[in-house]
Formats: structure tokens, sequence, C-alpha cells
């Protein structure tokens, strides 16, 4: 830490301020959902596929909002983040949960693309999986820190008094980082891209957001709801994950840097694809606390898919082309949820677990197309139809 510059501490400021948010989110969420408001599948399929939404307008928030600087933008869409967390505790039914999730999950979508642009910007150097996985462990240890106090603090301040707690901390964290460098772009960025050479980015961002969003939304619900796990088994494997991830993601990130983003997604996918099948077969919970680590390991490897673009897309292009991933990311995850809760109450969650397996086999195999090609300096316009 004491190499980072100002700005990249900033930067993690805010990002440990997103690591207490998440840390209190994952820890209590579906507990609260199923123990406080009663949610079946099938609503939490609406509700996720409602609260994914905002991924689509990615792009378009790039193209509106890039004559303002980043870290204000950035700083807002925390503050944002905080609010729809903070309001959890006034929810006392589906809607209400409904409408608070589309809240928070405006500043989150907004503050993705964001983060991604000024850490590879606040960063030294070529090797920016070092920095990138310097960044992952320090949302680490601020999820810890939140999954600790939500363990022995529950019960003196229940689910309304730690959402609030993880609600405050990001907004701070939004205004520390509103105080960063506001010198991210020149005046020749692209406010919109689109182009053909990233193709295989917009494919693997929306596989990866098939994926992400079946385990994500369904893994810890069919432990509450099936097996009936207890909030404090749920907490301590988010713990535990969460150690995990501090202790690896340094290395994670060298390991791109030295091996490429190729070897590192395969490695990552292929393991994945396991995970998925088990947790569709294996019906002792043990198995599947084991199972729901891996993945939060294994997942680790996204690292790699920033990294990627940062290699083929000239600075001009940067912030638009990741905007524009994470929108593709999210035509997927707004169907996911959505059709996979109708699934489970039609054919119960082990189908949902055998679509993610082939989601991971399809994305293992796409991403042997891998290439990183040198970032050109300027580029001409692309037809998207060639």
């Amino acid at each position: 830490m004491g190499s980072w510059s100002r700005n990249f501490r900033l930067l993690a400021c805010a990002v440990f301020g997103t690591g207490v948010f998440f840390g209190v989110q994952f820890s209590l969420f579906h507990n609260f959902i199923v123990e406080r408001i009663g949610i079946e599948a099938h609503q939490l399929g609406y509700m996720e596929a409602f609260r994914e939404v905002p991924g689509f307008l990615n792009a378009v928030f790039i193209a509106v909002m890039m004559y303002f600087a980043p870290p204000i933008l950035a700083g807002l869409s925390l503050i944002v983040m905080g609010l729809g967390l903070a309001l959890y505790a006034q929810a006392n039914s589906f809607w209400a949960v409904l409408i608070y999730s589309f809240v928070w999950s405006i500043g989150f979508h907004a503050w993705i693309p964001l983060r991604s642009t000024m850490a590879l910007a606040y960063s030294e150097g070529e090797e920016k999986g070092k920095w990138l996985g310097s960044l992952r462990s320090i949302e680490s240890v601020a999820m810890l820190a939140a999954i600790v106090l939500c363990k022995f603090a529950v019960d003196v301040l229940e689910f309304g008094g730690l959402f609030q707690v993880g609600g405050v901390a990001v907004a701070i964290g939004g205004v520390a980082l509103m105080f960063a460098s506001r010198q991210l772009q020149t005046e020749q960025e692209d406010r919109f891209v689109l182009r053909k050479r990233y193709w295989l980015y917009y494919l693997l961002s929306f596989l990866q957001g098939c994926r992400r969003q079946i385990f994500i939304t369904f893994a810890v619900f069919a432990l509450v709801k099936e097996y009936g796990t207890n909030r404090d088994i749920i907490i301590t494997l988010i713990l535990i994950n969460q150690v995990v991830v501090f202790l690896f993601s340094p290395l994670i990130g060298h390991l791109v840097d030295k091996f490429g983003e190729r070897i590192m997604l395969s490695t990552s996918y292929f393991g994945l694809i396991f995970v998925f099948i088990g947790y569709a077969l294996l019906k002792n919970p043990h198995h599947l606390y084991i199972l729901y680590c891996v993945d939060n390991f294994l997942f680790v490897g996204g690292i790699a898919m920033t990294t990627y673009v940062n290699k083929i897309a000239p600075k001009s292009e940067l912030k638009p082309t990741l905007a524009m991933g994470v929108t593709m990311n999210h035509v997927a995850a707004v169907t996911a949820p959505l059709v996979g809760g109708l699934v489970w109450m039609k054919l119960g969650y082990e189908v949902i677990f055998i679509s993610g397996a082939v989601a991971a086999f399809i994305t293992l195999i796409v991403t042997q197309w891998m290439k990183v090609q040198p970032a050109l300096i300027d580029t001409a316009p692309e037809p998207i139809g060639d």
C-alpha cells in the first residue's frame, strides 16, 4: 500500500465501502427475504430480473455522461447504492424489496464500468492484473469485516440496522472518491463504441452473465429454501469465501499477468462445470457448502476479462467498451433469473444448475478463441454488419 498513489488510495476507500455493502447484503439478504418476507423461487426470479434491468443502461450512461468527471459520477453512484440498501430496513413486502433493490442496482450498475476505468487509470505500469487483484483483496477485507459484524451483531441491530450500516459505509466511500483526480479522459475519447473486433468480448460477457446470475440468484436461496440453512451457516460460508478471496486475489492477478487471460479463464470455467453438476446432483448440504466456496474462488478469474479489454482496446475506447460489456452481460442477467425461477417452480432447482453447467461448458469452448492483439491508437468506425 505504501506504493499506491493518492488516487488509487481514494479508489480503494470506495471499493472498501462496496465491500461492506456486499458483505451485509450477501450475508443477510436471502434469510431476510425468506424469513421476514416469505418470498418464493419464482418471485425471487422476478425480483432479480427486474434488479438487473439497469445493467442495460451502462453503455447509454457512459455515452451521455462522458463529459462529466468519472470520480464524481462514481461517488454519486455509490451514494445511490447506499440509499437503496438502507431502505431495506423499511421493507415489509415483496414489492418494497423489489423497488429498493432496483434503487441500489441503478447505482451499482453505473459504478461497475467507472470502477474498472479508474482502476486501470490510477494503477501504474503494465501489469494491471496485480493492481486489480489488490483492489479485490481490499474489497474482501471490507466484506470480512461486514460479515463478522453481521454474525455477532444481528441479534442486536437486527436486519434493518445492519442494512443501514452497509448503506452508510458505501455512501462514505462514494464521498471520498469525489476527491480523486478527474483527469481520466482525453478530448478524443469516444462516447459510444460497438465494434466488430470486440465481438468475442461481448459474447464472453453475455455467457459470463448467464453463469454468474444463475449461481448468485439461486445457490444460497437453494440452501435456505430447500435445506433450511440458517443465517449463521450462511454468514460463515460467506466469511470463508472472503478469506479465500483476500488471500488469493493478488496471486490470481499475478497469474493472469504471467499466463494470460485465455489460460486463466479456461481453468476457471473448467472447474465451474463440475461445481454446477455437483450442485444439481449432490443432496448432502455439507457437500453443497464446499461447492459454494469453490465457485467463489474460481470466479476470481474474472479479473482476466478486464485485463483482456485493456490489451485489445485503445484508451479512447476503453471506458465505453467496458460499459458495452456490462450491457451484454445483463442481457443474460435479466433473462436467467426470470426463466430460472419459473423452471424451479415447474421442474425443480436441479435443472437450473444443470443449465449453469451447460453455460460454463459453452463459455469454456468460446474462451479458446481468445487472442490478444495490440490496441490500435486511432481507429475508424467499422460497420457493425460486416
